[in-house]
């Protein structure tokens, strides 16, 4: 399932659609909410519609959307008994049937709503229709007949009297199930030629555990007042931990992101690219740079030195987590009191020769954008 929007505000308020499809029989609601709907609203709308008449899924497709990741649909869908199976970061091509479907409903919404497109909502029961009852290339036959057993009933056999074949109980059965096992038949044929169409011009993934990896830069949020065209097309370099999946070759792999930024870890192999060693480096003095940490602070790992000049307060070298020492900074006491005071306390202790209980805990300090410096690519391979 996924939502699409926004479409021109309704009298109802609504401006956007939960699509949601049946993996097996391809069967579509197109379901009107709020496009920036809270998780709440979206899980009645579900409720009212698909699960009311469906019942309850058992496994749930979804894009990363923040509101399909809260802790609220966490625990809704483990009430459901459903398993939730969200997509890997930015690859629209895992929930591939439901991006098909947005984009075959709004092809229908443009030929049935009148120029003014404000009955929209009134059009999507003619959508879902239409939708539903025409032939689909992954199961041969249309996601209606698919679901009751029969085709659309058209205004004309109501006028054309059919001859009833017969109302054997078993006959029907037996009909069900050639249409699955001719469904099940035709859906494995399309995967394996949508399969074969997508891998016609691609290469073998060539990354491994272990592995130095770029990261894509367009992966990464940014923070206020930060250009993503002045920034690095390429963020790291940093090891790979594991694939995401079952085989060692990807195509997804979960990579060691540092800890300070809140991004998902797995990126898809077309979001990578391998680390060259600086010995075979055409450029062996470029820099590379942290990516932003999205709120503009960053996470103070220790306090090297102290010094003060005249009446001048005192300050602190602060080192940063993952962070070269070209990074440090002075940060008066003052700074250090208000943003990290469970580091600025036992160095404190340990000055005037105090016992220090336990390691101090990392704090995060505001950094201004403009203290953020390049930094040179370490060397790996040593």
């Amino acid at each position: 399932m996924d939502i699409t929007g926004p479409f021109p505000k309704h009298k109802t308020g609504v401006d956007g659609i939960l699509t949601v499809v049946d993996r097996l029989t391809k069967f579509a609601m197109f379901l009107p909410c709020r496009d920036h709907a809270k998780a709440p609203e979206l899980a009645e709308v579900l409720y009212a519609g698909w699960i009311r008449t469906k019942g309850y899924p058992k496994e749930i497709v979804c894009d990363r959307d923040t509101r399909f990741m809260s802790d609220f649909w966490l625990a809704l869908i483990k009430r459901w008994g459903s398993s939730l199976k969200p997509s890997s970061t930015r690859h629209p091509q895992t929930d591939g049937q439901t991006e098909r479907a947005h984009q075959t409903a709004q092809v229908l919404l443009r030929t049935l709503i009148r120029p003014d497109q404000k009955d929209w909502v009134e059009r999507l029961s003619d959508v879902e229709l239409a939708y539903n009852s025409s032939i689909h290339p992954a199961i041969g036959i249309s996601p209606f007949e698919f679901e009751h057993g029969s085709p659309v009933t058209s205004p004309l056999d109501t006028i054309t009297p059919r001859t009833t074949k017969s109302d054997d109980h078993l006959l029907f059965l037996r009909r069900m199930q050639e249409l699955l096992v001719k469904a099940r038949d035709q859906m494995a044929k399309t995967q394996q030629r949508t399969s074969q169409q997508a891998n016609r011009q691609r290469l073998p993934c060539p990354f491994r555990v272990r592995d130095l990896v770029w990261v894509s830069a367009a992966e990464f949020s940014l923070e206020q007042d930060i250009s993503r065209k002045l920034l690095p097309k390429w963020m790291g370099p940093w090891p790979i931990i594991e694939p995401a999946g079952d085989a060692p070759e990807g195509p997804s792999f979960t990579i060691q992101v540092p800890s300070h930024l809140p991004v998902y870890p797995v990126f898809h192999c077309s979001k990578l690219a391998l680390y060259t060693p600086m010995e075979h480096d055409d450029f062996p003095g470029r820099c590379t740079q942290d990516p932003p940490s999205m709120d503009g602070f960053q996470e103070v790992s220790d306090i090297i030195s102290q010094r003060r000049y005249s009446n001048k307060p005192t300050e602190y070298l602060v080192h940063f987590a993952y962070c070269t020492h070209r990074a440090d900074r002075w940060l008066t006491r003052a700074e250090l009191q208000a943003t990290a005071p469970d580091v600025l306390a036992p160095y404190e202790r340990k000055m005037q020769g105090k016992p220090v209980s336990s390691a101090p805990r990392r704090a995060r300090v505001q950094v201004p954008p403009s203290d953020r410096r390049l930094r040179p690519r370490p060397d790996f391979a040593s």
